[in-house]
């Protein structure tokens, strides 16, 4: 009977060691692509430190008068004056105004945000807003900083 144990745990543990000595490159992620080097991958867009060093996307519109206003038609339609006000002073929703974001005041940033949504009350509009209108409106909301609204804000909590 101890051979027969001493058998079944060698051949457990020659299997044990088997499934460990798999190389890196041969696993796989869920879409198929290899898996080369586990400490390199992203697992979140936000980064500790401030802004992430990527380079930020250029807004397509940002040049185009008639863009920014329809992106200020498609900025009250879509009720975002509800929440961040008509010229972008906040209220519900935080101020857009001012140069205080929690996920990035660049265009991209603006964009994802209107399309995926964000945690505590921002809804996405993904599903009924194509991806060219959420940048016309983040170019009309580029538009309304104002850096007297940051020059006001110097010394509350969070500055």
């Amino acid at each position: 009977m101890t051979r027969v144990r001493l058998f079944v745990l060698a051949t457990a543990l020659a299997t044990a060691l088997a499934a460990c000595g798999e190389p890196a490159a041969e696993r796989t992620l869920p879409g198929g692509a290899p898996v080369r080097d586990t400490a390199a991958l992203r697992t979140s867009a936000l980064s500790a430190g401030g802004a992430r060093a990527d380079v930020a996307m250029r807004n397509p519109y940002a040049d185009d008068a008639l863009a920014v206003a329809e992106g200020r038609t498609l900025y009250n339609a879509m009720n975002c004056s509800g929440c961040h006000g008509g010229a972008g002073g906040g209220g519900i929703g935080p101020p857009l105004a001012d140069a205080d974001w929690i996920y990035g005041g660049q265009s991209e940033n603006i964009v994802e945000a209107i399309l995926k949504g964000r945690p505590n009350g921002m809804p996405a509009f993904g599903q009924r807003l194509p991806a060219a209108e959420a940048w016309k409106i983040a170019a009309y909301v580029a538009t309304l900083h104002d850096p007297k609204a940051d020059a006001s804000r110097v010394g509350m909590p969070g500055r």
